[in-house]
């Protein structure tokens, strides 16, 4: 299974997603959500790995999943992000008020 936090109702809902699922002997891999998944996927034992989406331009670089949005957020060292780094206050992150982002439209 592939919940995705932030479209399946929030982490409390990852968690029950995940039980049932290891309640059926199925494995669970949340798609993307960067620190929001990586903080329920270190605590579930059917959660073989965590997804990292690659969001440089060309995919050439690893570059945190909300930049230019959070700072501080997470990016895997040869394939792995230890738990170490997510032991901060909340999930470790803080928005950017510096960050001037622009919407294509305007209502």
């Amino acid at each position: 299974m592939q919940p995705d936090v932030g479209w399946c109702g929030g982490l409390t809902t990852l968690v029950e997603i995940a039980a049932i699922a290891k309640s059926r002997g199925q494995l669970v891999v949340p798609h993307g959500s960067s620190v929001y998944s990586h903080h329920a996927v270190i605590t579930f034992t059917n959660t073989p790995f965590s997804e990292f989406l690659m969001t440089s331009p060309d995919c050439s670089t690893m570059r945190p999943q909300f930049d230019p949005i959070l700072l501080n957020e997470p990016v895997p060292v040869n394939g792995r992000i230890h738990k170490s780094v997510l032991d901060k206050p909340g999930f470790g992150v803080e928005l950017n008020r510096d960050c001037n982002l622009k919407r294509p439209y305007s209502h």
